[in-house]
């Protein structure tokens, strides 16, 4: 009886287990997941959210299939994945199927074992999902071999020993048992670990070292990995233009010096380049060298420093962080007013903030004393290079460009007439505010009311009645109340107690249906009285204080109160 219980046991054991259509349905899904997270990998940056969205559904689902059905095992066709004969995936976009490109390289079938992690489907999908160039010899296999995902295994074609009847390849029932077998064995192995490098000893008994000796080699290890060959090439073209006597080499060596300058600017290395190009300046006033050596020498610099190495260069200073801006800065001071030109041309170009005011910064320094190199620009149809060149002059400030300067008050681009501005509102000559005063009449408000503020600050009496006309005008009503308001500063600043008539109209009067305009007129009546200060200004405020009530009257305190805080002030110092 025992012996047909076991031999039913057994029989039971070898029939095919019934596929529920529940488990290809599970497994089907996972695979759409990871299709969708696959694609993903191609489509977003590692720390996407929305990659992290597809990488945590597709655990989710994975965690659910093993809880019910254990490990999942795929078989793979040409275009399909199977699980347990039933396709739950296919695609025969070669490109684009994920079954063709593990079936091209070998893999037969795919297995994911319970107590997988998010890091091996990382690494999973990264190798499976992302294109590879044609040139990367590294195929799946080789590179899942790499990663050694410990609950991530394949079976290979080459592992298939036996062929079925219809002459395709499978395994046979033993080396198909031993399989599972080995992998049951390995099933709860924790995952390797990368193995410790163990240090080759050197037994005593062979060779002994003195503790010099010891350290002499540490020295010359350190040493020799922080080797920079081309520092060292650098070093020995020193060495070999200070002492070379033959002209003909000198001049060979002369070239290959400056077309390793030209390289070096083009792959960045600005530090080394520098180096050269001084060292070259500096072995020209060599009394050592002769005047031969010297002439060939002297021009070769001229052609180097002439601002058309520059360009190696332009394509480069946004795009890496290799130049630094104190490098860049010294290469510039090195080519000077000879590549000014060039160098103008580089500033319109480079996008990096940092970057173009290294570049200012040194055109500042190397045209203090010769403005007039920039004058040619402020006629360029690049309105960025015009608005440069002009903050340049500014910050050179040298009397002698108000002329030329001035000429751009009507240019059509208000970066440029804004740049003017500031340049007059900087200059020491006296002429500066008279052509201030036409910024009064600029299309662009905030370069009026900036105008407006130069003027009053300058206390230039000259304006005076232009503000006024304006203040005056039919057209005043429609002008912004921040402009408004800029007005009747400037008034009081340039005005005298003539005006206070005008004032006086503005802050007294009532206005019964429109208390909106009133609060306006007085608050503009006050901006100008705190800022004239006058006896007749302050009395003014007092007995308009006296009438007006609420809010309006608020208005006039502060004014009252700012012009006490003023004179305070002055008393003080």
């Amino acid at each position: 009886m025992a012996e047909n219980t076991a031999e039913k046991k057994e029989t039971t054991e070898e029939l095919p287990q019934e596929v529920s259509k529940e488990e290809v349905a599970s497994a089907a899904e996972v695979m759409l997941s990871v299709v969708k997270t696959s694609k993903a990998f191609r489509m977003y940056l590692a720390n996407n959210p929305l990659l992290h969205r597809f990488l945590d559904d597709l655990m989710t689902r994975l965690a659910s299939h093993m809880g019910k059905y254990g490990e999942l095992k795929l078989d793979i066709d040409q275009f399909e994945l199977k699980c347990k004969g039933k396709t739950v995936y296919g695609s025969r976009d070669p490109k684009e199927s994920l079954a063709f490109k593990m079936y091209s390289d070998g893999i037969r079938s795919l297995i994911f074992s319970e107590g997988i992690e998010g890091k091996e489907v990382t690494d999973f999908l990264e190798i499976i999902g992302k294109d590879r160039p044609s040139e990367v010899d590294d195929d799946i296999v080789t590179l899942l071999w790499m990663k050694d995902l410990p609950h991530i295994t394949y079976i290979l074609a080459e592992d298939y020993l036996e062929y079925d009847a219809n002459g395709q390849a499978g395994f046979g029932a033993e080396e198909l048992a031993q399989q599972e077998k080995i992998r049951g064995l390995y099933k709860d192995i924790p995952p390797k670990i990368e193995k410790l490098q163990t240090p080759i000893l050197i037994p005593q008994n062979i060779i002994s070292l003195t503790e010099e000796e010891i350290e002499w080699l540490k020295t010359a290890r350190e040493l020799d990995e922080n080797r920079n060959a081309l520092e060292e090439v650098v070093q020995v073209l020193f060495s070999i233009l200070s002492v070379e006597k033959d002209f003909t080499v000198f001049g060979d060596f002369i070239d290959i010096t400056v077309n390793l300058i030209g390289n070096l600017l083009h792959s960045g290395e600005i530090v080394y380049a520098v180096n050269l190009i001084s060292f070259l300046r500096e072995l020209s006033h060599d009394e050592k060298l002769s005047p031969e050596h010297k002439d060939r020498l002297i021009k070769t610099l001229e052609g180097t420093v002439s601002g058309d190495i520059i360009k190696d260069i332009e394509g480069i200073v946004d795009t890496t962080d290799k130049i630094k801006p104190e490098s860049l800065k010294d290469l510039i001071l090195l080519f000077g007013k000879a590549a000014i030109r060039q160098i103008c041309d580089l500033l319109g170009i480079v996008q990096k903030m940092e970057m173009r005011k290294v570049i200012i910064d040194a055109l500042v320094e190397i045209g203090k004393d010769c403005p007039e190199m920039f004058y040619p620009f402020l006629g360029d149809k690049r309105w960025y290079l015009v608005r440069n060149s002009l903050h340049i002059l500014r910050r050179i400030s040298d009397p002698s460009s108000l002329e030329p300067v001035s000429k751009l008050i009507y240019h059509k681009e208000p970066r440029i007439r804004k740049e003017v501005l500031l340049y007059l509102e900087g200059t020491p000559d006296p002429k500066a505010m008279a052509y201030t005063v036409k910024y009064l009449q600029d299309e662009e408000i905030t370069l009026r009311i900036y105008a407006l503020r130069v003027i009053a600050a300058s206390k230039f009496k000259g304006a005076l009645k232009p503000v006024l006309d304006i203040a005056i005008s039919k057209e005043f009503g429609d002008r912004d109340i921040s402009e408004k308001k800029a007005i009747f500063e400037a008034l009081g600043e340039l005005g005298s107690d003539e005006l206070i008539p005008m004032f006086e109209e503005m802050i007294m009067k009532s206005y019964w249906f429109n208390k909106v305009k009133e609060k306006e007129s007085v608050m503009l009546a006050a901006s100008a009285l705190r800022r004239l200060k006058t006896d007749a200004a302050v009395k003014l405020l007092e007995d308009a204080g006296k009438v007006k009530k609420n809010e309006i009257k608020t208005i006039i305190t502060q004014a009252l109160r700012s012009i006490a805080a003023e004179k305070a002030k002055v008393t003080t110092k």
